[in-house]
């Protein structure tokens, strides 16, 4: 009986688990070629490109903490609510599987939300590629602005 009770998580398990990935595990060289695209993107404000590599799932949490959606994120740039006079990301660490990119590290930014400066221009960032169709789309975004911390 005790038998029968460990095969039936064990065929659980097996019938959950996910096909093999036919793609290959992407290079740090080629992640951050995406990357260069997308901040290319960025400084330029340009929608379309952005739209393209943005997942249709895409959140983008601000510096602020406001959750934003693709179609939302996309708005502040188009509508100029928010602008970037610039932004790079001078530092990142990957975290590369076949379907799935991590990306952390800092970016140095200064931009402008509803008509008034960022109080940061440095961040610390996380972003999540995720492969799909076989491209490879911005899944998640997160950023928080790094300040110089109070002396004691």
């Amino acid at each position: 009986m005790r038998l029968g009770f460990m095969l039936v998580p064990a065929l659980a398990l097996a019938s959950c688990s996910r096909p093999a990935a036919t793609e290959r595990k992407p290079t740090e060289a080629e992640m951050n070629a995406i990357n260069d695209a997308l901040v290319a993107a960025y400084v330029a404000e340009d929608v379309t490109t952005l739209r393209d590599m943005l997942s249709d799932r895409h959140i983008h949490n601000n510096v602020f903490g406001t959750r934003l959606t693709k179609d939302e994120f996309l708005s502040d740039i188009e509508t100029g609510i928010l602008q970037f006079e610039s932004y790079e990301t001078p530092e990142i660490e990957w975290f590369l599987d076949t379907d799935l990119a991590v990306a952390t590290g800092t970016i140095h930014a200064k931009a402008i939300r509803d008509g008034n400066p960022v109080p940061a221009d440095t961040f610390t960032f996380t972003r999540v590629f995720a492969r799909e169709n076989g491209a490879w789309k911005v899944l998640l975004f997160q950023n928080t602005m790094v300040r110089s911390q109070p002396g004691p």
